[in-house]
């Protein structure tokens, strides 16, 4: 990997904080499920803890994209980070206390609620935070070090939190969880120097629609947004992993089916460097989008377990080259003044999809079958992957600024950002200043 960002002071301390709290993280991520279903018995209870958890995510995401534009970004990030903290330590004290039982069931469920909605807030700041951190034409290495860190937590994580739930219980896993944002935070507050954003805005109502409309102003934007919301609606088999695991033959298979996505996506962030150096960042997206549909064909019509696991790997290979370049997109191109509200409708955009996914796919497999349902269902996708490519020209002919300097990919963005920002203004109205309201 391209550790050039990481020289960075700011950024080097925001990346080890971040690090650090997102490991523990997965561990009430892992633990939060297993306290519920322990607590009720209910398969159905535990399965809506993701529907439960969306909406606030959505509202959190707005209103962070919105206070991201408009306050300081550090210390909303602090503050919610403090929050989150507050709401972990909160359960395993409850936990403990409950011993040898568990919460009521509406205390757990209130507690997904809040850490959803905080963490809404606090990803978009974080997202606009970063992108004032490093220099443009070092954002590619930026987000594949961010995909880096997001599947190693992902992969060590879950095994963690099943260690300490039989060495000390799920309450010693939130306590964790507890130091770990007690680490992020201290790594906040020894930033110094952070850039101020170009630009502020009140935080209104017209603030979070005017970020709508740059989004909608820009094709290559829309088009990040809808191939990754298309491939995961069509294609996003985690909830069927159980059902898949069974027809297999063994339970013990769902550990390496849950693992082989985040594999695929460890490995990516590993061997692409040499992509990072393309310009065509629009047609990356489309042929790594069309991949993972077309991986997720292979798994459901997989023969054997190990070519199943195959299939999840190079997904996951997959997905993550698309997520890179998406991300790197945004935070080359988007003017910071928008950074914030942009990036919650980045986060609204990749929840979308998988939600929708896990949904869709359980419906269709109930009525023609778990892995007739996942290639059908993943040809449509790749189908839908393809019309985009066909009617998102300016999309798929994007290319990335020229990687010379910092300052001609700068002068770069900002002819990107007056051209979207140019649509924005009235008709009739001749101006060169950001629309009302920036």
């Amino acid at each position: 990997m391209d550790l050039a960002p990481l020289r960075h002071r700011n950024f080097r301390l925001l990346f080890i904080g971040q690090f650090v709290s997102l490991f523990g993280s997965m561990l009430s991520y892992v633990v939060l499920p297993y306290v519920l279903y322990e607590s009720t018995k209910s398969t159905v209870l535990t399965g809506l803890l993701g529907v439960i958890q969306l909406a606030p995510s959505v509202v959190g995401g707005l209103l962070g994209g919105a206070l991201a534009d408009s306050i300081d970004r550090r210390r909303l990030i602090v503050v919610c980070e403090a929050a989150m903290a507050l709401v972990v330590l909160a359960l395993g004290l409850a936990i403990r206390f409950h011993a040898p039982g568990y919460p009521h069931p509406v205390w757990l469920l209130t507690a997904a609620a809040l850490l959803a909605v905080l963490n809404g807030i606090h990803s978009p700041a974080l997202e606009a935070l970063t992108s004032l951190l490093v220099p443009k034409h070092e954002m590619p290495a930026a987000a594949t070090l961010h995909s880096f860190q997001h599947n190693l937590c992902m992969i060590g994580g879950p095994a963690v939190a099943g260690i300490l739930i039989g060495i000390g219980g799920p309450d010693l896993a939130f306590d964790i969880d507890f130091a770990s944002y007690s680490i992020a935070v201290a790594c906040l507050i020894g930033l110094r120097a952070i850039p101020v954003p170009e630009q502020a805005v009140d935080l209104t109502l017209e603030s979070i629609r005017e970020g709508f409309r740059y989004a909608l102003s820009r094709k290559d934007l829309l088009g990040t947004y809808l191939v990754d919301i298309i491939a995961m609606t069509f294609s996003m088999p985690n909830l069927l992993f159980p059902a898949v695991a069974a027809a297999f033959g063994s339970s013990v298979y769902l550990g390496w089916l849950h693992s082989g996505l985040a594999t695929g996506a460890l490995l990516a962030t590993l061997t692409t460097t040499r992509l990072n150096k393309l310009r065509h960042h629009g047609r990356i997206i489309l042929i790594a989008a069309a991949a993972w549909s077309a991986c997720m064909i292979g798994f459901g019509m997989a023969p054997s377990f190990p070519v199943a696991v195959l299939f999840l790997v190079l997904a996951g290979y997959a997905d993550m080259v698309s997520g890179v370049f998406r991300q790197t997109i945004w935070n080359q191109t988007i003017p910071s003044h928008l950074r914030g509200r942009l990036a919650g409708i980045e986060m609204i955009s990749y929840l979308t999809g998988p939600m929708l996914g896990n949904t869709q796919l359980g419906l269709l497999s109930g009525a023609i079958g778990i892995q007739r349902a996942i290639s059908l269902s993943s040809l449509v996708g790749l189908c839908g992957v393809a019309a985009c490519a066909r009617w998102l020209p300016a999309f798929r002919n994007y290319l990335a600024p020229e990687t010379g300097s910092a300052e001609a990919l700068t002068e770069a963005a900002h002819e990107v950002a007056q051209h979207a920002e140019a649509s924005l203004v009235p008709q009739g109205r001749i101006s060169t200043a950001p629309p009302s309201g920036a």
